[in-house]
């Protein structure tokens, strides 16, 4: 039983259909009934029962179906390993998506044009995401917000992003550089990507001052989050270095101040590589001069 056994084998169960799962795949319906029949001999098991020329999976069928999806998705998270532990690329990073696009582009071409022999690869994804390919081994530099979920690795705080309520240009708040408690009562919100820290500060502070406020959208999509707030009158959170736009308007919240640190998180053995330790340096002493 090969990897490309299991492939095929999932995408019968999906289609419950050899001749679909065939065409699915790119293969002739031969090479298909060939892999199930050569498992089921193999193994002396029955994957399917074919009754009036439907399938209907067995009990083994159906745990080798779950045992199929683990092994691929193993094998695929290894064939990303490799990739991105090519020599082709010195450094393998991983950045939260809620970080500046253009710090990132500013911390790449500048490096990489200093150090012409070094090449990074970069990974954007979820908070989440980018810890579980630092733990895998796939990128050996993270840049993430929030102090939580790197107990077992080294965190080192180099960045504070200011929060804002953001409104559209036209709104009534648009001359108002800023708010207070009242001014956000029934005001309808889009939520977006925001760490936990963030949103309980936010929630405690409306919740302490008896404020209500009307969540109207919930958005991962930081686009969408822009796109709503330009065109309605709905507000939301920003982080100052992330939303530098014309139509959009920042606002400071009266008696609360919400920041999100940023942290680089490596494993100890990794930091020693000498590669990776300029890097680090790199991105300290650039962050210094933004404060």
């Amino acid at each position: 039983m090969t990897i490309r056994d299991l492939e095929i084998f999932i995408e019968v169960v999906k289609t419950k259909n050899m001749s679909n799962a065939a065409s699915n795949l790119n293969i002739s319906q031969p090479t298909v009934s060939h892999a199930i029949s050569q498992i089921e001999s193999e193994y002396n098991v029955k994957l399917f029962d074919r009754i009036s020329k439907k399938l209907y999976i067995t009990d083994v069928g159906l745990r080798l179906y779950d045992f199929a999806l683990n092994i691929l998705e193993q094998f695929q998270d290894t064939v990303i390993f490799l990739q991105g532990s090519s020599t082709a690329h010195n450094i393998n990073l991983g950045v939260s998506s809620n970080f500046s696009s253009q710090f990132l582009l500013e911390i790449i071409d500048e490096y990489e044009s200093k150090k012409e022999d070094i090449k990074i690869r970069v990974y954007v994804d979820s908070r989440e995401e980018i810890l579980k390919k630092l733990n895998a081994g796939i990128i050996n530099l993270a840049i993430i917000d929030g102090d939580t979920g790197f107990e077992k690795n080294i965190a080192e705080p180099f960045y504070e992003d200011e929060i804002y309520i953001i409104s559209s240009g036209d709104s009534e708040f648009s001359k108002k550089k800023e708010l207070d408690a009242e001014d956000l009562r029934n005001k309808k919100f889009v939520l977006g990507d925001l760490d936990e820290s963030t949103k309980k500060i936010l929630l405690t502070y409306l919740r302490e001052t008896n404020i209500p406020i009307d969540i109207k959208y919930i958005c991962q999509n930081k686009d969408m989050v822009l796109n709503i707030v330009k065109s309605s009158d709905a507000i939301s959170l920003g982080a100052e270095s992330s939303f530098e736009d014309a139509e959009i308007t920042k606002h400071r919240i009266k008696d609360l101040e919400i920041k999100r640190t940023y942290y680089m998180v490596y494993h100890k053995e990794a930091f020693l590589k000498k590669n990776l330790k300029n890097f680090v340096q790199f991105i300290k002493s650039k962050f210094k001069e933004k404060e």
